[in-house]
């Protein structure tokens, strides 16, 4: 978001909101982290917006699968692959993951990533919700795209067709 969707939506003269799922001290700290204003980065203790979007939980009842099995799929080892150089995914240094190579934008992550998780006794919930993009004109919404998975991200060149 830092290098790419940041610069660019500041060019085209879009403007960003932020909503993560946590307190407005997690979100402070999250604009802070990417560089953006703080006044453009929510918190939702609750995850009330992204349930209002049908954004995704990993918790899903409907195909079967045990909870959180969403959190990494084929996608996400597609979208990882699909930006790797060759070196293999470390487990934050414990192990390696043998069938995922990573890439610099992962390593530079990993670099500066500092959990912002979910308090409460459903955190463990609110952390499995997966996250998205809403872009609207005026209020129009124009553009939707659900993660399904970890890394399997909205495409700025889409959003930003979208909007023009």
């Amino acid at each position: 978001m830092k290098r790419d969707w940041i610069p660019e939506l500041q060019a085209a003269d879009i403007k960003l909101l932020v909503i993560g799922i946590g307190s407005a001290d997690s979100a402070n700290q999250y604009a802070t982290q990417v560089g953006l204003q703080g006044d453009t980065v929510f918190g939702d203790n609750e995850a009330q917006t992204y349930k209002l979007l049908n954004f995704v939980n990993s918790n899903f009842d409907e195909d079967g699968r045990k909870r959180g099995m969403r959190m990494i799929s084929e996608k996400t080892v597609e979208s990882i692959k699909g930006r790797s150089n060759g070196r293999p995914v470390s487990f934050f240094g414990l192990f390696d993951i043998p069938f995922l190579a990573t890439n610099d934008d992962l390593e530079a992550a990993k670099d500066i990533y500092k959990p912002l998780t979910p308090q409460g006794d459903d955190a463990l919930d609110k952390t499995m919700v997966q996250g998205g993009v809403v872009a609207f004109q005026g209020t129009t919404q124009v553009f939707k795209h659900r993660d399904t998975s970890v890394g399997v991200h909205a495409q700025l060149e889409k959003v930003l067709a979208a909007l023009k």
